[in-house]
């Protein structure tokens, strides 16, 4: 079944935020998806929601090395 076209980024202000968000959706049910395309210091994580649905939880305040991160 091929995934849906939708794909959310939810954005915090800082690392700690961030942490704290990943926390909480993951008490609400979602998942860390393993994903072999991170870069070395990245600003975004990817978790699942429970129907599979893929977002991302970003710190905007982290700027990314090696310009543009691709979409998963």
């Amino acid at each position: 079944e091929p995934r849906p076209r939708l794909h959310l980024d939810l954005f915090t202000d800082s690392a700690e935020e961030q942490r704290a968000e990943v926390r909480r959706l993951i008490g609400l049910g979602a998942r860390a998806v393993e994903w072999d395309l991170y870069p070395p210091d990245p600003d975004f994580v990817v978790l699942a929601d429970p129907d599979d649905n893929v977002f991302c939880v970003v710190d905007l305040s982290h700027a990314p090395s090696g310009g543009d991160r691709p979409a998963p």
